[in-house]
C-alpha cells in the first residue's frame, strides 16, 4: 500500500469516528431532557419520602403507638418508598415496566438467597410488631443480653445496657428466643438473702429488718415487705427479704438495702456468721 492509499484509509477511520461519535453526541443530547426529568423526580421524590415517613411518625405518636414500632415503621416505610422511586425513575428513563419488574424479581430472588438471615431478621422485626412483647423504654433480658429498648428497626433491636452501651440484637434472634420484660408490669420485687446466727431469733431478725426498710421511700407498702426463711444453711438460717419497688428503682435500690440491712442487723446484736474451719488435733 503507497502512501496515498494509507492517507485515504486514514481519513475514511478518522470520518468514520467523527460519525460515530457526533451519533452519539446527538443521542446524549436527545436523551439528556429525559435524563434530567428523571433526576429531578428522584430528588422530588426523595423529598417526599421523607415528608410521608415524618407524617407517618407523627401520625403513628399522636396514635399512641410505642417509639419501638414507630421506628420499626420508619424505616419499613423508608425502603419500600425507596424501591417504589427507582422503578419510577426506571421507567421514565424508558426501561419498560415488564423488564424492571423482571428485573427486580431476579435482584430479589438473588439478593434473597444471598441474604437469608437478614430477611429472617425482617420477619423477627414483623412478629415483634405484632406480638408487642415489649416497648421503647423497658428492661429486657434475650438470653445473656440486657438492656433498655431503645428501638426495633426492620433488622436489628437496640438495646442501651446499664453502662451506657449500645447493643445491636438481631430482630430474629430476639423474636425467637425467651424474653424477659423486667418493666412491663410496672413494679418488681427485689429479694436479698441475708443470713444470720442459728441461736438468733427468727422473729427478732424480721422485725428488725422491716423496721429497716421503711427508711427507704422507694419501697412500695403494697405488696407489704416480707421476710421469709429459705434455707437451713450451713453456716446459719437462710433469710430472704423482699420489697416491691416501682421498675425504675429496682437496680438502684438494691445496694441500698444491702447497706441498710447490715446497719439495722448490727444495731440489734445479730451476727451474720461467715464460714469458719474448725481443727482438731488428733
Amino acid at each position: 500500500m503507497d502512501m496515498q492509499e494509507q492517507l485515504e484509509a486514514g481519513q475514511e477511520a478518522i470520518q468514520h469516528t467523527t460519525g460515530i461519535l457526533t451519533e452519539l453526541g446527538e443521542k446524549i443530547i436527545a436523551f439528556l431532557p429525559t435524563l434530567l426529568v428523571a433526576l429531578v423526580v428522584f430528588l422530588a421524590g426523595m423529598l417526599l419520602a421523607r415528608v410521608f415517613v415524618w407524617l407517618l411518625r407523627h401520625t403513628m405518636k399522636r396514635a399512641g403507638v410505642n417509639a419501638a414500632a414507630i421506628s420499626f415503621g420508619q424505616s419499613f416505610a423508608r425502603i419500600v418508598l425507596t424501591m417504589v422511586l427507582l422503578m419510577i425513575c426506571l421507567s421514565l428513563l424508558g426501561v419498560p415496566a415488564a423488564s424492571v419488574v423482571t428485573l427486580l424479581g431476579a435482584a430479589g430472588v438473588t439478593v434473597g438467597l444471598a441474604l437469608q438471615n437478614s430477611l429472617s431478621n425482617l420477619a423477627g422485626g414483623f412478629v415483634l410488631m405484632l406480638a408487642k412483647p415489649f416497648q421503647a423504654g423497658d428492661y429486657i433480658l434475650v438470653g445473656n443480653t440486657e438492656g433498655y429498648v431503645e428501638a426495633v428497626t426492620i433488622l436489628y433491636t437496640q438495646l442501651t445496657t446499664r453502662d451506657n452501651r449500645s447493643v445491636f440484637l438481631p430482630n430474629s434472634i430476639v423474636s425467637s428466643g425467651s424474653v424477659v420484660n423486667l418493666s412491663q408490669k410496672g413494679k418488681l420485687r427485689v429479694s436479698i438473702p441475708v443470713t444470720v446466727a442459728y441461736d438468733t431469733e427468727i422473729e427478732a431478725a424480721r422485725e428488725a429488718l422491716l423496721d429497716a426498710v421503711t427508711q427507704l421511700v422507694v419501697v412500695l407498702k403494697t405488696p407489704a415487705p416480707s421476710v421469709t426463711v429459705s434455707e437451713l444453711g450451713d453456716h446459719g438460717i437462710e433469710l430472704s427479704l423482699n420489697v416491691w419497688v416501682g421498675k425504675s428503682d429496682y437496680f438502684s435500690v438494691q445496694p441500698l438495702l444491702r447497706e441498710i440491712i447490715k446497719a439495722a442487723l448490727d444495731a440489734s446484736g445479730i451476727e451474720i456468721p461467715y464460714p469458719q474451719l474448725d481443727v482438731h488435733k488428733a
